[in-house]
């Protein structure tokens, strides 16, 4: 604490901070809020409220009240290491680089200012330069997982695999999945490190994790994982996400864990028989695509069900007479996985939805009433299916991509949903964009043969560009797909 404080007030501040520590915000506050208004400047009470409001998740009041501790005493670092958080936490890059940068000029190894100051490369489409901070931040912080993190996350997003996917392993040390346990013991089995450990007669669990997307796309290895464990005389064993365990079950051959239904960590918990290794599905990736080579030109990998799909197709082609079938998704994400990048208004759509197709909504979130004020606005309807989009078992999405001509969409799990199954897909992004869409030219290498990126550049401030150049490329396929006048 800084020595600008009586030490009546530090003591006191060690109070509120032991009782905020205890989760005990009230308690701090009524310790802090007479003492800060006989003391409006004081550092050290400027800097503890700002944490109780934190606590409280009032973001903006706790950013001004770190800002102005740090005003008061330029060199305490806790107030600047807060701020940075907050800054990167509501996308204000610039600024959170900026005080990070001067908390690490008083604290230069402190570890929690290094890893934001990683953050803030994270999906930034800076992967270079992040890679250049996350090394330095390495250097002085070299047992820090959470670091490592980030850097394996900037070395994918420049298509650096083999380097990439050996940081990626790191990421249950970093508290980013949660270690994969089984039995009511809460077995940890050994991780599969080389496909070499595995050995006959052992059983293999490949685990499913992270978001639905995430295990779509490692789910285009795992017909290679399967096979191999086989290969070597074990038993594979899938443990997935119940909503894909109807997809994956149709694709794969092999032995689920649980049958879709109820609480799969419960499944988990009761397991019995012996598991020898697990590997995490994001493991997948270090075996089977560490370079550029390894990534297959294929047009899908998981097959869907054909009688529902020509049902669908039938009663979409039917409504939309004759006119292409065009599914689109223009908002994903949250927060956490810079939804502000993935979200592109219905009405700056209108270049492409006034296009001659009849256009299915592919959004998982509730968007009626949306869809709804577009069509009294602009007269253009978007089909609405949230029987299918919002039902339980993810295979009905399949079923709906699979039934259409064309998928439009910002980066969501839908686009995973249509490289999985070879559907055409055209993808409009922001240039600050997560490893999964990242490359140097206007393809996806997961899926070569499907998707095109529409991205928007760092010099851009709107999408009216990138939904022009889609609604070009509508009209270019439309032509190319007419038939030759008699």
């Amino acid at each position: 604490m800084p020595a600008m404080s009586s030490e009546a007030t530090i003591a006191l501040c060690r109070r509120a901070a032991s009782l905020l520590a205890a989760g005990d915000v009230d308690g701090a506050e009524t310790l802090i809020g007479p003492a800060l208004a006989g003391r409006p400047d004081d550092p050290n009470l400027l800097c503890l409220a700002g944490s109780c409001a934190l606590s409280r998740g009032l973001d903006e009041p706790a950013c001004d009240l770190f800002a102005r501790s740090a005003a008061v005493a330029p060199g305490f670092a806790t107030p600047l290491l807060n701020l940075g958080f907050l800054h990167r936490r509501h996308q204000r890059i610039d600024a959170a680089r900026d005080v990070l940068h001067r908390c690490l000029a008083i604290t230069p190894n402190e570890p929690h200012a290094w890893l934001n100051l990683t953050a803030t490369y994270v999906n930034e489409g800076e992967p270079a330069a992040g890679e250049a901070v996350a090394r330095e931040a390495l250097a002085r912080c070299p047992r820090s997982h959470a670091i490592r993190w980030n850097l394996a996350l900037v070395l994918l997003e420049q298509g650096k695999w083999a380097e990439g996917w050996r940081e990626y392993r790191c990421r249950f040390d970093a508290g980013v999945v949660r270690p994969p346990v089984y039995g009511p013991d809460g077995v940890l089995p050994a991780r599969l490190v080389s496909l070499d450990q595995i050995r006959p007669g052992q059983t293999v669990v490949c685990r499913g994790e992270q978001g639905l997307g995430d295990e779509i796309l490692f789910a285009g290895m795992l017909g290679e994982f399967i096979d191999d464990v086989r290969r070597r005389g074990a038993t594979p064993l899938i443990d997935c996400n119940p909503r894909l365990r109807s997809v994956l079950a149709e694709s794969f051959s092999a032995s689920f864990l649980g049958d879709g239904t109820g609480d799969i960590d419960a499944i988990r918990r009761s397991w019995q028989r012996p598991i020898d290794r697990i590997a995490p599905l994001g493991d997948l990736g270090g075996f089977y695509r560490s370079d550029p080579g390894r990534f297959p030109v294929h047009s899908g990998y998981l097959s869907v069900p054909a009688e529902p799909v020509q049902r669908l197709r039938a009663q979409l082609a039917g409504r939309g007479r004759g006119r292409p079938l065009v599914g689109l998704a223009w908002s994903g994400g949250s927060a956490y996985t810079h939804a502000v990048h993935r979200q592109i208004p219905l009405a700056d759509w209108l270049p492409l939805l006034r296009q001659d197709a009849y256009f299915v909504s592919l959004q998982y979130r509730d968007c009626e009433d949306e869809v709804q004020a577009f069509f009294k606005e602009h007269g253009i309807e978007i089909v609405s299916l949230p029987e299918i989009t919002r039902h339980a078992d993810y295979l009905r999405t399949f079923e709906l991509v699979s039934a259409l001509d064309l998928v439009v969409t910002v980066p969501t799990s839908v686009l995973h949903v249509a490289g999985a199954i070879g559907k055409e897909c055209w993808v409009v992004m922001h240039h600050r964009a997560a490893w999964r869409e990242c490359s140097g030219d206007d393809r996806i290498p997961w899926y070569p043969q499907t998707h095109r990126r529409f991205v928007r550049g760092p010099e851009e401030a709107d999408w009216s560009g990138q939904i022009r150049q889609v609604a070009a490329a509508f009209e270019d396929r439309a032509r190319r797909r007419r038939p030759p006048e008699a």
